[in-house]
């Protein structure tokens, strides 16, 4: 195995593999939350060594260099994403950053020939996705995406005869502090906005509450179906070794939160070849969070809840 075969588990863990003596070399676009999670991760692995940060929010970008540097790293900043994916040490790029952006990104990282590890969801339209594929066909790169259920057990796949038909939910609840960020949040400049920004399907004026909120824009983002529906769509495709589908209908509701856009409920309804029915509820303004996945097949049943996801 050579440096760049490196690998992640579902839940953005860097796998602990037997590599030769050269490290695999990162580049993280993106410390925000997500992006420090995996800044920690890949910290602790001494396979791993950080070489530079991405971050168009500069008190997250010094905080994150900061950190690497702490570690032992010789770590470097880049305020322009393009620049780190330009940047010949670099084997490996993960992208942190809003949805948005992540096919971008993640073909860009393809062309200059280093491997990616992107978090879900890897684009916004199909046609993204398949240029992404053919992208990754066309080189010797790998693309790895951070769904939630590709490292846990609960997802492999269960012979319970051909899958008629799949009932699930997610519930959550975006509107709580952390989450939505509105008023009495601590904003601190500079902020690079239009680099942010660059590739939205609209150039907003800046705005803070964008930058903080963006997924509850749908130029910025899918909203909690693409957020926790796409981890439980892919748990589904995981167990059932469903392929593309050959229809999808929706209907949801916006949040009546001031300027969003994105469904904050949705009842969605996938069909596949092969006679599959999902039905998919996810509500992003429950009380609680609970998640529940239901597969019926002509032999018998699974279900996986959210207390067994929880272990």
């Amino acid at each position: 195995m050579n440096r760049r075969h490196f690998l992640f588990t579902g839940s953005g863990i860097l796998a602990a593999q037997a590599l030769p003596s050269k490290q695999v070399v990162v580049g993280m676009i993106g410390a925000g939350a997500r992006g420090r999670q995996l800044l920690e991760l890949c910290l602790a692995q001494p396979s791993v060594r950080v070489a530079a940060v991405c971050e168009t929010y500069e008190p997250r970008m010094f905080e994150a260099v900061a950190l690497a540097r702490s570690k032992g790293h010789r770590t470097r900043y880049y305020r322009i994403y393009g620049d780190l994916i330009a940047d010949q040490d670099i084997d490996a790029v993960m992208v942190a950053t809003p949805d948005f952006s992540h096919h971008r990104m993640t073909l860009e990282a393809l062309k200059a020939g280093k491997d990616v590890y992107v978090e879900q969801p890897l684009c916004l339209t199909w046609q993204q996705g398949v240029e992404l594929l053919e992208a990754e066909k066309a080189s010797r790169q790998i693309i790895q995406v951070g769904s939630q259920r590709r490292s846990s057990p609960l997802f492999e796949q269960t012979d319970i005869g051909r899958v008629r038909s799949v009932a699930a939910r997610g519930f959550t609840n975006y509107l709580r502090p952390g989450v939505l960020r509105r008023g009495g949040v601590k904003f601190r400049e500079p902020l690079n906005f239009p680099d942010w920004q660059a590739g939205a399907a609209s150039q907003m004026p800046y705005s803070p509450d964008r930058f903080l909120n963006w997924r509850f824009y749908s130029i910025y983002g899918g909203g909690p179906v693409a957020d926790l529906g796409s981890h439980i769509l892919d748990g589904i495709h995981r167990l059932t070794g469903a392929g593309f589908p050959v229809a999808v209908s929706a209907t949801g509701m916006a949040s009546g939160e001031e300027g969003f856009d994105t469904f904050e409920r949705a009842a969605v309804n996938v069909e596949y070849a092969g006679g599959m029915l999902v039905s998919l509820l996810i509500d992003g303004a429950a009380a609680r969070r609970q998640e529940h996945t239901a597969l019926y097949g002509d032999s018998g049943a699974r279900n996986i809840s959210d207390s067994l996801l929880a272990g």
